[in-house]
């Protein structure tokens, strides 16, 4: 690979992971922190999930029904005024280590600087489960059947995240991880899943892998080798070191080869990239599959016939296919 390429492909890689910044203004990053049971992710600094639940008080000597951010303890209270258990907590997801101009910030700074935003989230990447029980009310969700007239158990959910002022120079969010509040418990299972372990010589953290796309590259540079195999024993049969010899077969495993190496390295590039921007885990899975898919159909109908096959038309139009959502994708992140 000449010099030139390879400057192209490193400033690409750099873009995508977030490591050029802008020298001056409102500090950001491309990393993303996550609410991964919502679906719900925020580009700066720090993200947090507000739970309210609709409950009976007790005042004056008789009851109210007020949203409350912590459970109200209804042990004593009249019948008919119990509150049911708190079924979901409120969560704070922060950025365990920033840089200003490559020099970590103490995360004490960043609390003390950064300003809690109400923002409004993307639902599209709702599970089903949820979104069979919360539907969009105000800047959140809310569970309540008429979001008028809440009955005791409903639940308002909203999102902050955290944001800097403007500083000079430019500040990278480099890994993240969640702290609990209003008494939320530690999950180790969930730490493990948040938490990517930092860098031990001081400077950037390792970027995020995006294991969907390591997973789906390493099945494809199997299949590309099963293919290079091909070549290599028609090769031996035709007795052919350079172009087809005439052989018919050799001609076609060489263009199942030449028309692979077209197609997906590009399209796992653009899968890679989708997935460190944080596109939703589904749609990764689903396109990291068809490509697979659409690579096998091409392959089977080109190496059995020279010209028009079912396998080679349907391959075809799943690799376009992916590869055309990939790059719509790919857009709409990068404008977003």
């Amino acid at each position: 690979m000449n010099l030139a390429l390879r400057g192209m492909l490193a400033l690409l890689m750099l873009l995508a992971a977030g490591v050029l910044h802008a020298q001056e203004g409102e500090p950001v990053s491309d990393e993303v922190v996550r609410d991964r049971e919502f679906g719900v992710s925020a580009r700066h600094f720090g993200l947090e999930r507000r739970v309210e639940m609709y409950q009976w008080r007790a005042k004056d000597g008789g009851f109210e029904r007020v949203w409350s951010e912590s459970p109200i303890d209804s042990t004593g209270y009249a019948e008919g005024h119990e509150n049911p258990a708190f079924p979901l907590r409120g969560r704070r997801w922060l950025a365990e280590r920033v840089t200003l101009d490559d020099k970590p910030v103490d995360r004490s700074v960043i609390e003390q600087f950064g300003q809690w935003k109400v923002f409004r989230p993307n639902f599209s990447a709702l599970p089903g489960n949820l979104a069979a029980t919360f539907q969009p009310e105000g800047d959140g969700l809310g569970s309540a059947e008429n979001p008028l007239d809440p009955q005791v158990g409903d639940l308002r959910i909203g999102w902050r995240e955290l944001t800097l002022p403007a500083l000079q120079g430019h500040v990278s969010l480099e890994r993240d991880t969640w702290f609990p509040i209003a008494g939320d418990p530690i999950d180790p299972a969930t730490l493990a899943l948040d938490a990517m372990p930092a860098s031990n010589g001081g400077g950037y953290a390792p970027m995020p892998v995006p294991r969907l796309a390591l997973g789906f590259a390493a099945l494809h540079a199997l299949m590309l080798l099963a293919f290079s195999a091909q070549v290599s024993r028609w090769r031996g049969r035709a007795k052919s070191n350079l172009g087809d010899g005439g052989n018919p077969e050799l001609a076609r495993w060489i263009r199942v080869q030449g028309n692979f190496i077209e197609y997906v390295p590009l399209a796992l590039l653009l899968l890679a990239l989708l997935e460190i921007g944080g596109a939703p885990r589904a749609w990764l899975l689903a396109g990291g599959t068809a490509l697979f898919v659409g690579r096998s159909l091409h392959a089977w109908g080109l190496s059995r016939h020279a010209g028009f096959s079912i396998g080679r038309f349907v391959g075809t139009g799943i690799t376009w296919s992916v590869m055309f959502a990939g790059a719509i994708g790919a857009l709409w992140i990068a404008m977003r």
